[in-house]
This record gives structure tokens, sequence and C-alpha cells, in this order.
């Protein structure tokens, strides 16, 4: 069944020439399931809750930030209507226009990655919606501080918004980016213990490179990169190295013939395996299992 939902314009909020639209608010359950014209910034405040984010949930608490971009359906809602904190957020609501200076100076100063993504988040289609945690206070403290100038209107306060609105987007990339860089270490890290137990229990195979990526689900060159950050070796390296320890061990604990610990250890050609054995062990197989 499909939720009922309002749409929100942004030229019902923006006044004054100002691109901008800032508020403080406690969230219950009047508003209804809304889309907007515009990109909303959400941060939780205080408080505890949920957020409606097309068909997903999200339980949110205190320094969670939304980037919600144009078209998607949201709601945020508090945890009970009975709360002693209530869900209180700061909505900074912007008009894509508004980011035009920024994505031309950032494209000018060749800060690509910035502009291309500042350029995204103003497309009628919409990109994936952003959660971020702002776990310093740094995007709350600069919010607040905008919050503030918007209330209070002072002489020049348009121009400090603006300045501001460019620091927060600024800030924002910062902490996607920081973001992204965890989540690829935590899944690089995944990624290679996976592999080195694969090759470790297939070593009598044929093991490639272009195997193990896959099956990792990650690109050849990006599994080369992260394998040699963790492990100081090459893959090919690492997988000859394995291969001449496992043909060490059997060397010493087995009366197996060469050519069968050869073969075990992944090799066909026995002339290859003769070779590589001597080159990193500086003995042939033979000589190895005589001192042993």
């Amino acid at each position: 069944m499909k939720k009922y939902q309002s749409e929100f314009i942004g030229q019902s909020y923006f006044k004054d020439n100002l691109n901008l639209y800032i508020n403080r608010w406690q969230e219950g359950f009047e508003n209804p399931h809304h889309v907007h014209n515009f990109i909303e910034i959400t941060i939780i405040e205080e408080g505890r809750g949920f957020h409606y984010i097309n068909d997903e949930i999200i339980s949110v608490k205190k320094g969670e930030l939304f980037i919600i971009p144009i078209g998607a359906s949201h709601v945020l809602r508090p945890s009970s209507a009975s709360s002693p904190n209530p869900l209180t957020v700061y909505n900074v609501l912007i008009d894509p226009q508004e980011l035009d200076y920024l994505i031309n100076e950032t494209d000018r100063l060749g800060e690509d990655g910035i502009s291309k993504w500042l350029s995204s988040l103003i497309l009628r289609s919409p990109f994936p919606y952003l959660h971020l945690k702002d776990q310093q206070d740094i995007c709350l403290n600069l919010i607040r501080s905008m919050y503030a100038e918007y209330q209070q209107k002072q002489s020049g306060y348009s121009i400090i918004l603006q300045s501001k609105i460019q620091e927060l987007m600024l800030q924002l990339f910062r902490m996607k980016h920081r973001h992204t860089e965890q989540s690829e270490s935590k899944l690089s890290t995944f990624a290679i213990d996976e592999a080195i137990s694969f090759i470790t229990e297939h070593l009598s195979e044929a093991i490639t490179l272009a195997q193990i990526a896959a099956q990792m689900a990650v690109s050849e060159r990006h599994f080369s990169r992260i394998f040699k950050k963790y492990t100081g070796q090459t893959f090919n390296e690492y997988l000859q190295n394995k291969r001449i320890e496992r043909g060490c061990e059997l060397l010493y604990s087995t009366n197996l013939s060469v050519k069968e610990i050869c073969h075990q250890v992944g090799y066909k050609d026995i002339d290859y395996f003769r070779k590589l054995f001597a080159k990193k062990i500086g003995l042939s197989p033979n000589q190895y299992r005589k001192i042993k």
C-alpha cells in the first residue's frame, strides 16, 4: 500500500533573497511523509527516534546526520510520545542554486572530488541519502551557530550564512570521505583475511589473482593494492612463499617424493618447483630433506 506523502516546496521557506532556511524542531507524529524540491540536512541534537526514508527505517540518536536528496520520501518520528527527552533536530534547507558558487570554486581550484559530489546533490534524479555520525559535534556546533545567525538577523547575517553553508558542505564532504575510508578499510581487512584462509586451504589447487578477487567481489587492481598493504608482499610472492613453506613441511614430516610434494603444493612442473625452491631456500628439495 502506497504511503500518503506531501510535497514541500522551497519557495515556501526561502525568504529575503536567502536560499536557506534553518529551524530547530521537536519531532512528533503530526508531520506526514514528504518529498521536497530542495536539499535537506538534518542533525539530531537530542533524543531518540526513527527516520523513515523511502522504504527504510533507521534508528537515530544524538549526533546522527542525514543529507536528504531532492525527491526522497522521508519523515522523522520520536521513539515514543511520552519520552522525557524529545527528539530534537536542526533542519537546514538549501536551494540547489546556493551550491553553484561552491561547485564553480572547487572546480576552478582542482578539487574535482568535492565538485563532483556537490554536483550530484543538485541532480533532480535522487542520489542515495547520506547517513553520517557527527562524533565530535563539528557539524552540530556549526549548525547551531548558523541557527543563531538566522534567528538574530544582524547586519551581514546573510553573507555569514552563505560562508557557513560553504564550510558545512566541505565538512560534510570530509566526514563522508572518512566514513568511506573506514568502511573500505574494514571491508579490505575482512577480504584479505578471507583470501589468506582460502589460499591456505587450497594450496594444492590452481589459484589465480583474478579468481580470488572475484570471490572477494573487488577488482583485481584494488585487491592487489590492499593485499600488498596488508601482507607486505604481492599476491604472487605470497602464494609462492606459502607453497614453498608447505613443501618444506612435507619434506620434513613425510616420505613423499619430491614429485608428489610438487603436486600437493599446487605445481605441475617439477623442474619449475625445484628451481623456485632453490631460489627461495638456497637448497634443492633433496638437499633440504637430508639436512632436516
